[in-house]
């Protein structure tokens, strides 16, 4: 389809945070049913067609194989007239890399609709959009893709639809394959959602006014005033600024939009999108305010399944969790959408049966492109932990996670028996197990990869950890090999699943609980339980451990829990889970925060688990036993802070 169309943009260099609208006139005289318009460019684009926003936040971030970008395919058959027909795209360049996107070192335009006879070549006009300029202070953080958004009115007043001034005829650059932008592969999730403007009632605090956004949402910030001219005006979320998570002491900021002033009544609306629940907006006092609001935009996918009971605190950490959920969703799935916006494939598998039961079809869409991103960016045989993106580093706990009976590819195959994403896996998923070296009895030595990392806080029993999740990646692979009716990997699988049956329990059971060395881990037990090497026999001892010890963070807590539940102890997990998240079920939050206790983000997407706990173990049944505070305080022991759904900030006392 791009044969004819070539890469264009408006010089034959280009710089980073460089914007370029692009214009063409088609007449028509009969309206064809459909006409597809296939996009491709470096980084984003807004399309309008007769002045009819139609595509806002286009494109995928690179990669979808390494080296390679996507193109979009719309129809813009319902925006067609008779007669002449304006086209618009508004391409934004990154030029940078982040988390989750990665630099392309040219920008670039390449389009083309067969059925209207539509080629990007230099016969393309464009401008270059001066009026946007470089913020010098503030910028994001190096985990963030893109830059902030300033415009100068005063250098062209700003317009939502890109306007034909000044263009000129485009320079060709390149053709389809050519180097750095490689071949495209058609996106394979729905274009993003986005709605109308809304506007909003506002709080003023001197120069400062502040809209409440009616929940945590992605959106574009836009304003209508009248000022002098030459006003500063500074807009940003309630979560520009974000802290490390736990044992990072560092602040992040996300992205922000910067306004100079024209005179006269005018209005703005950064094509960019922020996340948060307030949005500020810095107006000097020489400006009148006409109106402020938001568009909101995200992943395109509804929250489809409910769940309640008749404990409302319950019913609150469910909807939590499903908007959690929901706001770690765009280009890719999100560890937060206002940190760095990160798929880490862990997060991946805590969120990926929350997909499953909380969304409709267009969540398993974005689930499949998770593992696919997985498989195809693999490093050699390195399964890495964060792709897409240029911050990429192998966590191997993760990458057996996202392997393993209770990782995003089952639960996705579960889901969809989708195979040709088995046999796609199977062969990456067994070279990479291949890496674990063993000791002389046969089991497997842990491998520190990028970041031997199995979870925050304290006393994480690495060694019991490693080689469960081991264990259970090889009976998800027994399980592949089987489905694949492919034998040729099952005697490596059977050895090491043997050598470590042997030694599991006389190695690492301690007459009440598995440990390593002088601490018991409650996630090591839970993994021991969730794994199948723990017998039923051990399973009373362990249910006390895990009602003991509370070490998980909110990564691991899920699977503290669903053990909980897989050994029949379902009220022990409603327990722990409502002395655990008392502080995220009570605060005036939305959605979960990175860990118990506010540090990091507010909203994280490994948070979300109890979600899936209520929904799979839980689900239509009548909670009839409602805890009491009594019931909760023999499970409590460290004092916590949090705000509660009036703003009073309290202390829990935990023993």
């Amino acid at each position: 389809m791009f044969q004819n169309a070539k890469w264009i943009w408006v010089n034959a260099q280009s710089k980073p945070n460089e914007r370029v609208s692009f214009f063409i006139n088609k007449e028509i005289e009969n309206l064809p049913s459909n006409a597809l318009l296939h996009i491709g460019c470096e980084t984003k684009y807004w399309l309008f067609v007769n002045g009819n926003l139609v595509v806002f936040d286009g494109g995928l971030f690179r990669e979808s194989v390494n080296g390679c970008g996507y193109y979009d395919s719309v129809d813009i058959a319902p925006y067609l007239i008779k007669g002449n027909n304006e086209i618009a795209l508004q391409v934004w360049y990154f030029g940078n890399g982040g988390r989750n996107n990665v630099r392309c070192e040219r920008a670039g335009l390449i389009f083309a609709c067969e059925e209207l006879g539509l080629y990007s070549d230099k016969r393309t006009l464009c401008e270059k959009e001066t009026a946007y300029y470089d913020t010098q202070t503030e910028t994001p953080s190096y985990l963030f893709g893109g830059y902030n958004t300033a415009y100068n009115a005063q250098v062209k007043a700003f317009s939502l639809c890109p306007m034909n001034t000044c263009a000129t005829e485009a320079i060709e650059i390149g053709k389809m394959g050519d180097t750095p932008w490689g071949d495209l592969l058609q996106r394979t999730v729905p274009l993003f959602y986005f709605g109308e403007r809304v506007a909003c009632a506002y709080k003023k605090q001197d120069e400062k006014y502040v809209v409440d956004l009616p929940y945590a949402m992605q959106c574009s910030p836009y304003i209508k005033i009248s000022a002098e001219g030459g006003e500063v005006i500074d807009i940003r979320s309630d979560r520009f600024y974000v802290n490390g998570g736990p044992g990072d002491v560092n602040q992040y900021r996300g992205h922000r939009a910067e306004y100079v002033c024209r005179t006269g009544e005018q209005e703005f609306e950064p094509f960019d999108w922020y996340f948060g629940e307030k949005l500020y907006f810095t107006i000097p006092q020489s400006v009148k305010v006409i109106e402020l609001g938001y568009r909101e935009s995200g992943y395109d996918c509804k929250i489809t399944g409910s769940f309640s009971c008749n404990d409302e605190t319950l019913n609150v950490l469910f909807e939590k969790s499903a908007r959690t959920l929901q706001i770690c969703m765009r280009e890719n799935f999100m560890d937060c959408p206002d940190r760095e916006r990160g798929q880490w494939i862990g997060d991946v598998s805590v969120q990926a049966p929350q997909v499953i039961y909380l969304l409709d079809n267009n969540g398993l869409l974005l689930l499949r492109k998770a593992v696919l991103d997985f498989i195809r960016l693999r490093k050699g045989d390195v399964l890495m932990g964060n792709l897409p993106g240029e911050h990429f580093s192998e966590l191997p706990s993760q990458s057996l996670n996202a392997v393993s009976e209770w990782g995003m590819i089952s639960t996705y195959y579960t889901a969809t028996k989708d195979k040709e994403i088995l046999r796609l896996a199977f062969a990456p998923m067994m070279a990479y197990l291949k890496l674990w070296e063993t000791d002389k009895e046969g089991v497997v030595l842990p491998r520190k990869g990028n970041w031997e990392w199995y979870d925050h806080l304290f006393n994480c029993d690495k060694e019991v950890l490693n080689i469960c999740w081991y264990y259970s990646a090889l009976r998800f692979a027994e399980f592949t090999a089987k489905e694949l009716e492919d034998e040729t990997h099952l005697p490596f699988i059977k050895n090491r699943m043997t050598a470590i049956e042997k030694t599991f329990n006389d190695r690492y059971w301690k007459g009440g609980y598995y440990a390593s060395g002088a601490f018991a881990d409650d996630r090591a037990n839970a993994m021991a339980v969730l794994s199948g090497l723990a017998s039923q026999d051990k399973y009373e001892k362990i249910r006390f451990l895990l009602m003991s010890v509370f070490n998980a963070t909110t990564y691991m807590e899920y699977y503290v829990l669903t053990a909980l539940c897989e050994m029949g102890y379902k009220k022990d997990a409603i327990r722990r889970m409502k002395c655990r998240y008392q502080p995220l079920i009570e605060n005036e939050n939305g959605t979960l925060w990175e860990d118990f206790f506010h540090l990091g983000t507010k909203n994280h997407a490994w948070s979300g688990g109890p979600a899936t706990v209520l929904f799979k173990y839980f689900g239509g049944v009548n909670l009839d036993y409602t805890l009491s505070e009594t019931d909760i305080a023999p499970l409590s022991f460290v004092e916590c802070s949090f705000t509660d759904k009036d703003g009073n900030e309290k202390t829990v006392v935990k023993r």
